[in-house]
This record gives structure tokens, C-alpha cells and sequence, in this order.
């Protein structure tokens, strides 16, 4: 439930806060400048990060059980659960710069921390694919987390290729929201199938005439 939570509360409240924030582009815009130093209502935001980094760490506690009964390797949870930590520690005590640029070193923490947040993030969910395949019941849904890890990769490639690199700010916020919304997206359609499994496993068994469950 907290996976299948987390990207609603991620989407509503950076809605809330650019709505707040005066002149604000989600276009061109970082997310993370919503509560960076710049911002009228910082408190939205990084409650925000908090909120929802903590609802992924919880996830990836359920991920790990979910997928193969809490048997496999932990690597690709443990991942995914850095990427929470991130989010909710590291970016709210961390404000970015204005266009969270490398002018402070609270602001160069700031993209760092975030950074090996995204890359932990696409590297965990390659590692659950590989997981995934081993669990008969999930199979049909490891070539999609695979899609999702290269999906993710290639999109955060393209954001720092077109925004930092060739400098064409006017797209930094749409790249940047392309490659959160794919993870998000991801924990979303996992956090359903294991509170679906979860779900099976507390009905009743229903018998036949035979005394035999099904």
C-alpha cells in the first residue's frame, strides 16, 4: 500500500507546490527547486520528499518479501530502499541552488545525493527483474521491470545530455519528470501485484466436493 501510495502523494503534493511557487514552470523547472532555497513554500516540497521517501523504504521492505516469499537475493530492494533514503533525508536537509546548479556545497550535496539516488533507483530494479524471473507468479512482469531499468537509464541520460550538457534549460523539468514518473511508475504497478498477492493469500480456501481446497 505504501508503494501504490507513493506516486499519488509525489504528483499531487509538486502540483500543490508549483501551484505555489509564483512563476514557477514545471517545463523548465527542477522538481527539488520547489523546496530549494528560492522557494516561497519550501515546507510543501521537502514534507513532500519525506513523506514519500519513507513510503518507498517501506516498499521496499514488501518487495523484498513479496517477490519469491522473501527468498533471493537483497540487493535490488536494498537499492531501491537508498533511493528512498535519499528522498527523504538527504534532499529535504539538503536544498538545492537556484536551477540546482554546483554554487554551494550544500547545493553540489544536494544534486550528488540525488543523483546516487536515481542511479541506485535503475540499478535496484534491474536487480529485481533478475529476481523476478526466478518467481513463477511475477514472471510475466520481469521483462517489464527490465524495460524499466533501461527506460530509466536512457532517460536519465537524456536529461543530463539535453539539459546540463547542451544546456537547453527549457527542458530540464520535462526530462527530469519523464525519468522520475518511469520509476514511480514502476514501484506503482509492483506495490499493486504484491498487495494483489497478499490479497489471495488471506481468502479463504474454497472447497470441493471432495474436501479438497482450490
Amino acid at each position: 500500500m505504501c508503494g501504490i501510495a507513493a506516486p499519488l502523494i509525489f504528483a499531487l503534493l509538486v502540483t500543490v507546490s508549483g501551484a505555489m511557487y509564483e512563476g514557477y514552470s514545471h517545463a523548465s523547472q527542477a522538481i527539488s527547486e520547489l523546496g530549494g532555497v528560492e522557494a516561497q513554500e519550501p515546507l510543501i516540497q521537502n514534507l513532500n520528499f519525506v513523506v514519500v521517501g519513507l513510503l518507498v523504504i517501506a516498499f521496499a521492505f514488501g518487495l523484498h518479501q513479496g517477490i519469491g516469499q522473501g527468498r533471493g537475493s537483497r540487493a535490488g530492494p536494498f537499492l531501491i530502499g537508498l533511493f528512498g533514503v535519499s528522498a527523504a533525508v538527504a534532499q529535504p536537509l539538503l536544498p538545492c541552488d537556484p536551477g540546482c546548479e554546483f554554487e554551494t556545497a550544500t547545493g553540489a550535496m544536494h544534486n550528488l545525493t540525488g543523483m546516487a539516488g536515481f542511479l541506485a533507483a535503475i540499478a535496484g530494479i534491474f536487480l529485481v527483474a533478475r529476481r523476478i524471473n526466478e518467481d513463477p507468479r511475477w514472471r510475466s512482469h520481469g521483462s517489464y521491470s527490465l524495460f524499466t531499468s533501461l527506460a530509466a537509464l536512457t532517460a536519465l541520460v537524456l536529461w543530463i545530455g539535453v539539459s546540463k550538457v547542451a544546456g537547453v534549460d527549457d527542458l530540464n523539468g520535462v526530462l527530469q519528470r519523464v525519468f522520475i514518473g518511469i520509476v514511480l511508475l514502476w514501484i506503482g504497478v509492483i506495490a499493486t501485484r504484491i498487495f494483489w498477492f497478499s490479497h489471495q493469500a488471506r481468502q479463504p480456501s474454497v472447497q470441493l466436493g471432495g474436501g479438497e481446497p482450490i
